[in-house]
């Protein structure tokens, strides 16, 4: 009886070290906050609707806590109230656990939560077994995070005699790395920036013009999760303004809108119905509506796809801008919206108007 309860803990214990070493060798199974920098410059580039900009905030946290003179630099910068709130209340300090750490799964080799981690060695695995961790319980270790090592005859021996079944070995099979494509000691190195984080760096670079690399940042987001809408858009705003290509520009705000979210687009919003007063923003298109933000912050606007009763070019007012509008209300009450593409290019408002009558 003694030595069941004893093996049970010794168990536990080593499937405890192995998931904390994963943790430990820069695994990232949190999320990273957001610096006020990098906040800062999202809310510049405005290539990210308020809202999405709030579900990240919420999402990621932030890494500093809002001040005064901190408020007065988002003001400055065009942040809205919701924005400023979200991170006033979203602070989250580097090094913080994140929710795994501060509530980790019961290690009993029956929980099926497996934390990111390197891959797994020959000798962890034949170890883990060894100690009485369940072959299934390995198998889901070893899809979460992959082998270090290529099966061999006599791997695949030793393996079986620990106690690995063929299920086991098939995962392996799988998961493993041939020495020439991956080195054993490329697997211990820290892991590149995830999603979040090529987006902030992407973000970064659209704000500084510099096309090209904010565009690869972004391809590799969109080839690390495909199903992710924010990558997209801001490839959208790339193409649109730094490669003045509609064309693919187009592709990617479709791809955005499809997963969810926003198309964005540059544009001056007319203030007199002439063009002769107007304020610089982004417009957003998505299965839900329209939205606008101006770069200060002062100018929003918002319709839900329902309340849109009319959104078409403009015959007269900014015609020569290529402007649009989009009419809101009902046959009793309506109110015109007039936009140009900040291009004033037609080709751009058109992509502008027949998203929104492709997508309501």
């Amino acid at each position: 009886m003694f030595r069941r309860i004893t093996q049970s803990l010794w168990t536990s214990w080593l499937l405890a070290v192995v998931v904390t070493a994963g943790l430990a060798g820069g695994a990232v199974d949190g999320k990273k906050p957001i610096t006020k920098k990098g906040l800062l410059e999202a809310i510049r580039l405005n290539g990210l609707s308020t809202s999405e900009l709030i579900e990240r905030v919420q999402d990621r946290g932030v890494n500093f806590q809002m001040t005064d003179d901190d408020v007065r630099d988002f003001q400055q910068a065009g942040a809205r109230p919701e924005l400023i709130e979200a991170a006033r209340t979203n602070y989250r300090p580097e090094g913080t656990p994140p929710d795994v750490r501060r509530n980790p799964p019961r290690n009993n080799g029956n929980d099926a939560s497996v934390p990111a981690g390197p891959p797994l060695s020959q000798n962890e695995v034949v170890t883990l077994l060894q100690s009485g961790v369940a072959s299934p319980r390995v198998e889901k270790l070893v899809e979460a995070r992959g082998v270090d090592f290529a099966l061999t005859p006599q791997i695949t021996s030793r393996i079986k005699s620990a106690g690995g079944t063929s299920a086991l070995i098939g995962v392996i099979a799988e998961k493993s790395m041939s020495t020439s494509e991956a080195p054993r000691s490329a697997a211990r190195l820290a892991p590149g920036p995830d999603y979040d984080e090529l987006i902030d760096q992407a973000t970064t670079a659209l704000g500084a013009s510099n096309w090209a690399y904010g565009i690869a940042l972004l391809q590799r987001g969109i080839q690390m999760n495909p199903a992710k809408p924010t990558a997209y858009a801001l490839l959208e705003y790339a193409e649109l303004y730094g490669n003045r290509n509609v064309v693919t520009a187009a592709a990617a705000a479709r791809s955005a809108i499809e997963r969810g979210g926003r198309a964005v687009f540059r544009v001056y919003h007319d203030h007199d119905g002439n063009f002769n007063s107007y304020c610089t923003g982004s417009f957003f298109v998505s299965k839900e509506g329209v939205t606008f933000k101006a770069d200060n912050g002062a100018h929003t606007f918002e319709a839900r796809s329902q309340d849109i009763r009319e959104f078409k070019l403009n015959g007269f007012v900014g015609i020569k801008y290529n402007a649009f509008h989009v009419k809101v209300g009902d046959a009793n009450k309506s109110k015109n919206y007039n936009f140009s593409p900040a291009t004033a290019r037609k080709d751009e408002a058109n992509l502008i108007v027949g998203l929104i009558a492709g997508f309501r």
